[in-house]
């Protein structure tokens, strides 16, 4: 893996390299699964670590779910980005419009919600069946902490279309919570 020899750092390159052998089978696995070609998804991962040596400081341990969960995340979003690009010089169209959302009447904060283990299980299911696009924003949001920009900079997309899929995310949550309840 040559694109390690540029971190300074031997407690960095360490890192790299742990993850590397733990997850690039993973993080192939689902690149594939959305590119179906060999040598794109060897790119979207290679892609990824670069992406991942980006915010090394964020990860704290090398094999736990959360770290797991993040690097699928990356993956899985440097590869629908390659999937729209051979798609756009496929058909010379855009098939994707982020732009059709209203977003005057925002709820208050739909997350606040009263934490029990039981809300807690309620919420992880829920999270669950999400769209990868609105699971994966919100995980970055609110379980890695990022912000908006880090967001839009980690899965190549703007901010305010960040902001809209956090909204969508939170309004499909709070519907599925709202229909166990019924």
């Amino acid at each position: 893996m040559i694109i390690y020899v540029v971190i300074q750092d031997t407690s960095d390159q360490l890192k790299v390299e742990k993850l590397y052998y733990q997850y690039r089978y993973l993080m192939y696995r689902e690149a594939n699964k959305i590119l179906h070609d060999h040598h794109l998804s060897e790119d979207a991962v290679q892609q990824s670590f670069i992406r991942i040596i980006d915010n090394l400081h964020k990860i704290d341990e090398i094999i736990c779910p959360r770290t797991k969960n993040y690097v699928v995340i990356i993956c899985r979003n440097i590869a629908l980005n390659f999937l729209k690009k051979r798609t756009y010089l496929n058909n010379n169209s855009n098939d994707i419009d982020e732009t059709e959302i209203n977003t005057d009447n925002v709820l208050d904060d739909p997350l606040n919600i009263l934490i029990t283990k039981e809300s807690v299980s309620r919420i992880g299911v829920a999270i669950e069946l999400l769209a990868p696009i609105y699971r994966d924003t919100l995980l970055l949001k609110e379980t890695y902490g990022y912000n908006n920009q880090e967001i839009a900079n980690l899965m190549e997309i703007s901010a305010e279309t960040v902001k809209k899929r956090l909204f969508r995310a939170r309004k499909l949550l709070i519907h599925a919570l709202e229909g166990e309840l019924k």
